[in-house]
């Protein structure tokens, strides 16, 4: 009884807050890049995950978010095709087709085909390897701007956390990144409870948020929302009966929190 008390209130402030943000994203809006990049016309976002659907899976209330804004420009970096069910050209295309949604256009796709980062949970990826890709093309495209996943990776998955740890890696040894800083945003993993509350999980990523003033938050509204259902839709190969379930109840396709890293 006790707990109801506490917990109704909550959920209903949670979904009142969804609403408000929904209505004025400002609110929880906060610049994104180093200061010495500000000044630029058309800054270059750079979102690196590991396999195909990732993107759609946990990032998709800030990849719609940032495709809204003129002064960006976005790139996606896969480091492995997803062929651990031997399903890997299929994947290829189907996150070709997927990123379309979210206004990638194929040459802002970058997808590794390395048997040294195989889609492989019980593989442990090189740290150096990763950080070497990363940095070939967040250099190459004057990327002032990276998201990827955290320590954790989001549901604990190695490939996901040697990402984090490969980006992590570059941004505090390479030299360029200390002439030409980017900023880079680690996605934050929580509980499997609040994971799956979809909306009701607002009044706590707030709390995440104001934790810190270099955090960030996107959260999507109902049209963000269905451009990432829409984008999801395009990886056939993947779309079991649980990932439809994620597609409904999943925080991760509502709201984004990140902590920087750098």
């Amino acid at each position: 009884m006790i707990l109801a008390h506490i917990a109704i209130p909550l959920l209903i402030a949670s979904a009142l807050s969804y609403i408000f943000i929904c209505w004025r994203p400002n609110t929880v809006a906060r610049e994104i890049f180093p200061e010495a990049k500000r000044s630029k016309k058309q800054k270059h976002v750079l979102f690196v995950t590991a396999h195909p659907d990732d993107e759609c899976m946990f990032f998709s209330p800030t990849l719609a978010a940032l495709s809204r804004r003129p002064d960006v420009t976005i790139s996606l970096l896969c480091l492995s095709k997803g062929d651990f069910d031997g399903k890997g050209e299929a994947r290829k295309r189907e996150l070709l087709k997927a990123s379309v949604h979210f206004g990638l256009t194929p040459n802002s796709v970058i997808i590794v085909d390395d048997p040294h980062l195989p889609d492989d949970p019980k593989k442990a990826w090189n740290i150096a390897l990763v950080a070497k890709t990363v940095e070939a093309v967040a250099a190459a495209g004057d990327v002032d701007a990276i998201f990827t996943f955290d320590h954790v990776g989001v549901s604990g998955h190695q490939n996901h956390i040697a990402a984090y740890m490969g980006v992590k890696h570059m941004a505090l040894t390479a030299q360029r990144f200390k002439v030409q800083p980017l900023n880079v945003y680690a996605l934050e993993s929580i509980g499997f409870a609040r994971k799956y509350c979809s909306i009701l999980d607002t009044i706590f990523a707030l709390g995440s948020f104001f934790v810190s003033r270099e955090s960030q938050m996107y959260v999507a509204d109902m049209q963000a929302y269905s451009t990432g259902v829409q984008a999801m839709m395009m990886h056939e190969s993947q779309l079991v009966w649980f990932r439809k379930l994620y597609l409904a109840f999943s925080r991760y396709m509502f709201i984004n929190t990140y902590s920087k890293i750098n």
